[in-house]
């Protein structure tokens, strides 16, 4: 049993054991209220087994529903949790912006220092950034990711100011082109200037460890606000590295305690997104056990962001330098999304989109969704010449295409 236990965490089924049985269980797990648990379960003919200072309960999404309801009744501290869970964000609010939730949402990164780690960074030039920036809107990014300081921490911190004269100029032509803007902040005064200039998102890779002063300027402004997991203050590692008994149950129980502060600020979450923070605060080992376990992110009932894109972790599995990783980034995306994840914070957003799209049509699309018209076995969509154009060595079965 791990010492750091989360109030509540969820495994949901894959989505392929929903399709195949959408009986199949979901299991939850409860470290407080053990009497009140136990008591809802048992009212709703749901078995809870208990081991040490962990209440486990497994069911349907029909039984816990019901159960919900039960600790309603209670008065239980796990009610609203257990809510969130069941009945998910279906849409992200920024302050320009609501993305509905029901398919992908890729956000192009966009750095302006000439440090970046995969060497893309595009400088302080206005021209180059507005031209990256249509590059990647033309591709199919819905958000453009501005950054001005490196996270890497062999690079210079910058000054509150550096950052403002860096991003700002760039963040004001983008809004006035009717961009979509995220900064890549955590400092105060830059989340504010950038506000005000016309950014909708901040993305705070801090984790509130250096304060919630970028969570208050989103709060304010009615501004979407990025949740990054970060076990210290960025830009330095944590000395001696986090030594996690669960990795994955340990992020879960951050998260739950960071949400509860923010809450005071954004008391119904609607522009709160969380990222599990590949490579902040974890080994690459431990980034790997983040996308085994994906979907317990699910327990919040949040809109998963996901920013992995040519990171270490794909180093350290494959040897590959960061501008040869954009394959090993696709195949990350098709384990995240078919996990919940549905925001990809990445470089390759040509490649991004034609992923997505199949992962979509891998793991959450309808029967039917692809079926021919009159033909068999392509649907309308296809376009192969070779077996519907009029280059064919011989004719099809009547009502076929081969």
């Amino acid at each position: 049993m791990v010492s750091v236990i989360p109030k509540f965490r969820a495994v949901p089924p894959s989505t392929s054991q929903q399709a195949g049985d959408n009986e199949t269980q979901h299991v939850l797990f409860f470290s407080t209220e053990h009497e009140t648990i136990h008591k809802a379960s048992t009212n709703c003919d749901l078995t809870a087994t208990q081991q040490e200072n962990v209440v486990r309960v497994a069911g349907t999404s029909k039984q816990l529903k019901k159960f919900q309801a039960e600790l309603i009744q209670c008065n239980s501290e796990h009610r609203k949790a257990l809510k969130r869970y069941l009945h998910p964000q279906k849409v992200w609010k920024t302050k320009t912006e609501s993305f509905p939730l029901d398919k992908a949402i890729i956000m192009g990164i966009l750095n302006l220092t000439t440090d970046s780690f995969s060497g893309e960074g595009v400088g302080s030039s206005i021209k180059a950034a507005l031209k990256h920036a249509n590059e990647l809107k033309n591709a199919g990014a819905s958000i453009i990711d501005v950054g001005g300081e490196s996270a890497r921490g062999s690079r210079p911190r910058l000054t509150p100011q550096e950052e403002i004269g860096l991003v700002t100029p760039v963040i004001k032509a983008l809004a006035a082109d009717g961009f979509c803007v995220s900064v890549d902040t955590y400092k105060k005064e830059v989340a504010h200037a950038a506000i005000n200039a016309g950014a909708s998102i901040i993305n705070d890779i801090s984790g509130h460890t250096v304060g919630t002063g970028a969570l208050e300027e989103a709060a304010q402004a009615d501004a979407g606000y990025v949740l990054n997991f970060n076990q210290s203050v960025p830009k330095q590692r944590v000395i001696p590295p986090p030594d996690y008994e669960d990795v994955v149950t340990e992020t879960i129980d951050w998260m739950g305690n960071r949400l509860e502060q923010i809450e005071k600020e954004i008391p119904n979450l609607d522009g709160v997104v969380i990222d599990p923070g590949i490579a902040f605060g974890k080994s690459h080992d431990e980034d790997i056990q983040i996308f085994r376990r994906f979907r317990e992110l699910n327990t919040f009932g949040l809109p998963i962001l996901l920013a992995h894109s040519r990171k270490n972790y794909i180093g350290s599995i494959s040897g590959l330098d960061p501008e040869q990783r954009d394959l090993e980034t696709h195949l990350s995306t098709i384990l995240a999304f078919e996990q919940g994840a549905r925001i990809f914070r990445v470089h390759d957003v040509a490649g991004t989109k034609r992923t997505l799209i199949i992962a979509s049509a891998m793991t959450t699309s309808n029967p039917g969704d692809f079926a021919p018209n009159e033909t068999w076995p392509w649907s309308e969509k296809a376009t192969a010449s070779s077996a519907v154009g009029k280059n064919l060595e011989r004719k099809p079965p009547p009502g076929q295409r081969w």
